[in-house]
């Protein structure tokens, strides 16, 4: 999807967090700010991904900064977290009547928790509330029966929390050859190698890193290893906002689980803010992208 004229706003207020956090002072807050916005000016905003915007926020804070890993802790403290619920959480999968979908719909419900340390019972009962939720769109089915055939699968990943939900996915499918896509640099909270074999990702799944230094999936800017492997797994799965918004246009059968968080992507789709989404995406063409 393009960006559009409200996403402007969002991705300043987004570098704006970004500094406040990185305890910047407010006068060079004021400069990277603006530097941010001239930017813009030379790009072709309108044409470009929202997920385009959002790396140039990066590239500005590496060239004031070098390469740093601000959100580190809260990645940590979050992972930690749910891995401490990991055993409760599969116990609740596997006895209930379909664990694909409860699964699923787990590693949907992650994308909407706060991860603050200290907080278990509320995390836990959020996601059993969540898994009750009704989906805006309800392609789980479908695609519990996709995953049930298929002999590989291509799993890209969003947030860290929610990534310990999507390594219980891919411990309860009985895909053949799986794999677990991340981002190839920090980007804000998005799950890298470090985060995915921490938590033991690597052990239920092939980790590998998409090529992107942004948060979502940029087509033009992934390996050609990543771009054989989502060319050519019987399915892929994309969590959360970031990864639709770059790759809502893919020419490939792709299915994407998310939130939906923002008014542009909630119009875009059709439903309302906060909705829950399964949606899956149909390619125009079916030949190999290699």
């Amino acid at each position: 999807m393009r960006s559009s004229i409200e996403c402007i706003p969002c991705n300043i207020n987004s570098l704006i967090r970004i500094l406040k956090k990185a305890n910047i002072d407010s006068g060079k807050q004021e400069k990277l700010v603006k530097s941010y916005m001239k930017r813009l000016l030379e790009l072709e905003t309108f044409e470009m991904t929202p997920v385009h915007m959002g790396r140039e926020i990066r590239e500005l804070i590496i060239k004031f900064f070098g390469e740093i890993d601000l959100y580190r802790e809260i990645k940590d403290s979050s992972n930690e977290l749910l891995l401490s619920l990991y055993d409760e959480l599969k116990t609740e999968v596997m006895k209930s009547p379909d664990p694909i979908e409860t699964a699923l719909r787990f590693s949907v419900a992650g994308n909407i928790i706060d991860f603050a340390p200290g907080h278990e019972i509320n995390v836990m009962k959020t996601l059993r509330d969540s898994i009750r939720k009704d989906f805006a769109i309800d392609h789980l089915k479908a695609l519990a029966e996709d995953l049930r055939n298929a002999k590989n699968l291509l799993l890209i990943g969003d947030n860290c929390g929610e990534v310990v939900l999507d390594k219980l996915f891919l411990e309860v499918i009985s895909v053949p050859v799986k794999y677990f896509a991340v981002r190839s640099t920090p980007v804000l909270n998005d799950v890298t190698t470090r985060e995915a074999k921490l938590i033991g990702i690597d052990k239920v799944a092939t980790v590998i890193e998409s090529g992107t230094d942004a948060p979502g999936t940029l087509l033009d800017k992934i390996t050609p290893e990543f771009r054989k492997i989502l060319y050519n797994s019987d399915v892929v799965i994309a969590k959360g906002q970031g990864n639709f918004e770059s790759l809502s246009e893919i020419d490939r059968d792709i299915y994407f689980l998310l939130m939906t968080k923002c008014d542009i992507v909630s119009s875009y789709v059709g439903v309302n803010k906060g909705s829950f989404i399964a949606m899956k995406k149909e390619a125009r063409l079916h030949p190999s992208r290699l």
